[in-house]
């Protein structure tokens, strides 16, 4: 099993256990070719990581139980990332040619991982918490390659505390937090009727 394999089964078995209709909210994996055709609808190269969370499950539809396994966030389904991210990437058009005026340098040739205070083409969404928030996937070049990021769409943008190396480090925290009721990134968890919910106190 894969780290990410691995902390996805992990969760899954704590929500099975203590949160069931979360765990019944989550779609099976999603077709290899619908999540092939929305790689190359983002036309960026998905990162390993990221074709595998595909191939785990496909998120949850936004008419069912808000399944917040992602520590207030629902895992989005293929279909809709493609939608939301080139909805976000011409909303923020503006914003990244201002500062790349400013910056003088494109900031899609910077390396993954560094804070762009705009919304780039290069972060593909994985779950988003139905507001102004989601976790993106970081598919710029370099080491930090694969890069979790938490993206609000206000003052804070890509530089909140949201953030982790990869999905499968993600997964690991939020594990870590549901089996020990500590906060993961000031998240708590709690369950009431069988559903999985995150205070932010």
């Amino acid at each position: 099993m894969t780290q990410l394999a691995d902390q996805w089964a992990r969760l899954l078995l704590w929500c099975d256990a203590n949160a069931p209709v979360t765990a019944a909210g989550l779609n099976p994996p999603a077709e290899p070719r619908i999540a092939r055709d929305a790689e190359s609808a983002t036309g960026r190269t998905w990162t390993p990581e990221l074709r595998e969370w595909f191939a785990l499950h496909n998120g949850s539809d936004q008419g069912k139980v808000f399944p917040q396994v992602l520590a207030g966030h629902r895992p989005m389904i293929v279909a809709e990332l493609v939608v939301d991210r080139r909805s976000l990437v011409g909303i923020w058009a503006e914003t990244t040619t201002a500062l790349e005026e400013i910056e003088g340098r494109q900031l899609m040739a910077d390396p993954a991982g560094t804070t762009a205070f705009t919304y780039l083409p290069s972060f593909i969404p994985i779950a988003t918490d139905n507001t102004r928030c989601r976790l993106v996937v970081d598919t710029r070049d370099g080491d930090a390659a694969g890069r979790v990021v938490g993206f609000a769409s206000d003052d804070v943008v890509d530089e909140g505390t949201m953030r982790w190396p990869s999905i499968g480090a993600m997964l690991h925290d939020v594990a870590d937090s549901l089996e020990t009721s500590h906060p993961c990134k000031g998240w708590v968890p709690f369950v009431e009727d069988g559903e999985l919910y995150w205070d932010f106190p």
